[in-house]
């Protein structure tokens, strides 16, 4: 049986690559109308450029009454960017401009000033860092690299902690039911997706661009990389980026062990990590556009321990070598139709090393192994104006490895389709989808978990009642669907393979607004602010049992919240302007499984009920400055919520300056931050500290 499903899946994967090759013989046509495409592209770069340099809009606003940005938008074919108060279900957003006002140089950094969001972080530079999505979990989260979902089927969570902002042009986050719905099926089928765009390359006159950059940071870290861009041609562009991160990260804190006040060092934090990645962009035919991404990282890095009873002693190593290759291809089927088409292979390796007195060696050694074999098509067809449907069919072989005596090999073959419609018109947005899960796997040893199959709608709508205001009232529901991982079914003796699959229902309800004020574009002001509820059940949570713990489907969990977005900018002069965005995030999550139970209706793990950021930009001539402050209530770091479980919660103030230099057609940035400049200290994960005070400086060439 195993045979036959490598069998099975290569050929409908083959058959998806002629699909997507059908195209470019159907609608190929001759050199004359290629040159008029290439004309009208550079027509469009240049409009895009002029974009940039004018429009003093930020990365979270979007006004639906200025008719003519919307009409540039529409010309700009490199990166199309969600507007937050026009869609019909919460989405934030974070372009390059606002990546570079915040400071960030990696993505959870960005992502923890989204409102709705948690992070876990283990502490440390290589620190495990996950997001959860109003407290539904990391594994309902879906992380999408340039449209393309980021998979981990033994875990089913993504560490955003080993992506880089040096090129990503926008994060996108969206909760619930997307507007845009030409994509993948696998984005339909999660609670919520982290969308991450890479930046493509935008030429002057020479074909040619290098982009070097040097980080420096406290605690001995040190993270060089080059990008090199090419173009090839006329419609098509290389780039080839190489990161190196090295640190030590023996940061000090102070650990209260309820009488004393220990001043220690981090221990065992350290990472140094290698990275590579390689895109080629370029165009088929009249309307084919083709993407391929090649990307590689191999790293080694310390898991710092708890800090228990005056000991942090960690000697827990973790290496890690993974690599993808993803190709895309869209093209439009005359002018009515369009086809999207994607294929990725996916490789994970990971080592997993402890000495300890408890293992009968002294110390063990584990060797896990993931593989991805992954194939999508999309169809999209535009009836009548205003109206789209599309449909989606995708299709993932996933092979886990490993050294466990005990390990079964599980194999999985998933298919989910998906089938979608859109109307936006001018005042009323209107949004659905119907997608459909299937799951069947195989074992060499013991019993495969059953087939499951999983039916999940979605609905959202966006209504602007009066035409002389940007007012907008939104709603949307959504049943979310999370398949048990391979660790959660097949893990040594506390897999369980009779898991159900976790379902949350989502409800959404909101309000959005955005305009100007002033005289002359004097200022303008966006604002969203969306009440929620979900309800998740046979919740997969792990449970004593006689013996040993087992992997249990009794959890329910009732979640009610808002979030809260604002984000403004004033004018001052021609040169001086004030950015503020600011969020807030209430989330009542509670326990409700057992009404017997002593954690009835205790608020679960993790899960503050008050929190927030704020970031205030000022832009000027001289030295660009930025301050930001993060606000996370406390927390439990158990279901029960008593005193020795709490986690107090924090504030965390950074600032960030920078400025641009131009020498001889080079451009240079300089870049210094402070961060958490107050030295707070606090933990996010229970007994694992953050760094208190720290430094970074970064200094960037572009030729």
């Amino acid at each position: 049986m195993q045979y036959s499903f490598r069998a099975i899946f290569q050929a409908l994967t083959l058959s998806v690559a002629a699909l997507s090759l059908l195209p470019v013989s159907l609608f190929a046509q001759n050199k004359k109308q290629d040159a008029v495409m290439v004309h009208q592209s550079k027509q469009e770069t240049t409009m895009e450029s002029r974009i940039k340099q004018d429009t003093v809009v930020a990365g979270q606003a979007e006004r639906d009454t200025v008719v003519v940005r919307q009409l540039q938008e529409s010309r700009v074919t490199a990166i199309s960017k969600p507007s937050p108060t026009l869609q019909s279900a919460p989405v934030q957003v974070i372009d390059r401009e606002a990546i570079e006002r915040l400071g960030a140089q990696e993505l959870h950094e960005a992502v923890k000033n989204l409102a709705g969001v948690n992070i876990r972080d283990y502490g440390g530079i290589g620190g495990l860092k996950t997001v959860s999505i109003r407290s539904l979990g990391a594994e309902h989260t879906a992380v999408s690299y340039d449209g393309i979902a980021v998979s981990d089927i033994q875990s089913g969570q993504i560490d955003i902690g080993r992506f880089s902002l040096d090129n990503v042009e926008m994060i996108a986050l969206s909760i619930g039911q997307s507007d845009e719905i030409f994509m993948p099926a696998k984005l339909f089928a999660s609670a919520g997706t982290l969308n991450i765009t890479s930046s493509k390359p935008v030429f002057e006159e020479c074909g040619t661009n290098i982009t070097a950059r040097m980080k420096m940071g406290s605690f001995g870290t040190y993270n060089p990389s080059i990008l090199l861009e090419q173009r090839i041609g006329k419609r098509w562009s290389l780039g080839v980026n190489a990161d190196w991160l090295t640190s030590k990260g023996d940061y000090p804190f102070t650990f209260d062990n309820g009488r004393d006040i220990e001043h220690l060092v981090r221990k065992n934090s350290d990472v140094n990590t290698l990275k590579g990645e390689i895109n080629l962009w370029g165009e088929l035919g009249t309307s084919g556009k083709f993407s391929l991404k090649a990307s590689g990282l191999s790293g080694e890095r310390g898991l710092p321990g708890s800090v228990i009873l005056h000991n942090q002693d960690a000697f827990e190593r973790l290496w890690d070598k993974n690599g993808f290759v993803q190709a895309a291809y869209n093209t439009a089927l005359g002018k009515k139709w369009d086809l999207k088409s994607i294929l990725k292979y996916n490789y994970a390796w990971s080592k997993y090393y402890d000495k300890s007195d408890k293992y009968h060696q002294g110390f063990i050694e584990d060797l896990y192994t993931q593989q991805e074999y992954y194939g999508s098509i999309a169809t999209r067809f535009k009836p009548i104006e205003r109206v789209e449907l599309t449909f989606a069919q995708d299709l993932a072989f996933n092979i886990l490895d490993s050294s466990i005596p005990e390990c079964p090999f599980p194999e999985r073959i998933t298919s989910i389709s998906t089938l979608a419609g859109k109307y936006k018109g001018a005042s009323l947005t209107i949004v659905t989808s119907l997608t459909n899960t299937y799951i069947t796997e195989t074992v060499q040893k013991g019993s495969p978990a059953p087939n499951r199959n999983n039916l999940s709608p979605a609905l959202s709508l966006s209504w602007r009642p009066f035409k002389a205001t940007n007012l907008r009232i939104r709603a949307s529901y959504k049943k979310g669907y999370r398949a048990p991982t391979f660790n959660d079914l097949y893990y040594l003796r506390i897999g369980n393979t009779k898991l159900r699959p976790e379902r949350a229902d989502q409800y959404n309800l909101g309000l959005t607004w955005s305009g100007s004020f002033g005289k002359e574009d004097f200022g303008w002001l966006s604002a969203t602010l969306d009440g929620y509820y979900n309800s998740v059940v046979d919740k997969i949570v792990a449970l004593p049992t006689l013996f040993v713990w087992k992997m249990m489907n009794i959890g329910k969990v009732q979640i009610a919240g808002a979030d809260l977005s604002i984000t403004s900018r004033v004018r001052l002069g021609n040169s001086h302007s004030l950015t503020l965005s600011t969020n807030a995030s209430y989330q009542y999550a509670v326990d409700i499984s057992e009404p017997d139970s002593k954690t009835w209706r205790h608020q679960i793990p993790y899960t503050p009920r008050i929190s927030g950021a704020a970031n205030l930009a000022w832009s000027n001539p001289w030295v660009n400055l930025s301050y930001i402050v993060s606000l996370v209530g406390h927390r439990y770091s158990m279901p029960s919520n008593v005193r020795y479980n709490l986690i107090k919660g924090y504030i965390e103030h950074s600032i960030s300056a920078h400025r641009d230099f131009y020498v001889r057609g080079v451009s240079l940035r300089l870049q210094g931050e402070i961060i958490n400049f107050t030295d707070t200290m606090y933990d996010v994960i229970q007994y694992y500290p953050m760094p208190g005070r720290n430094f970074r400086l970064t200094l960037k060439i572009k030729i």
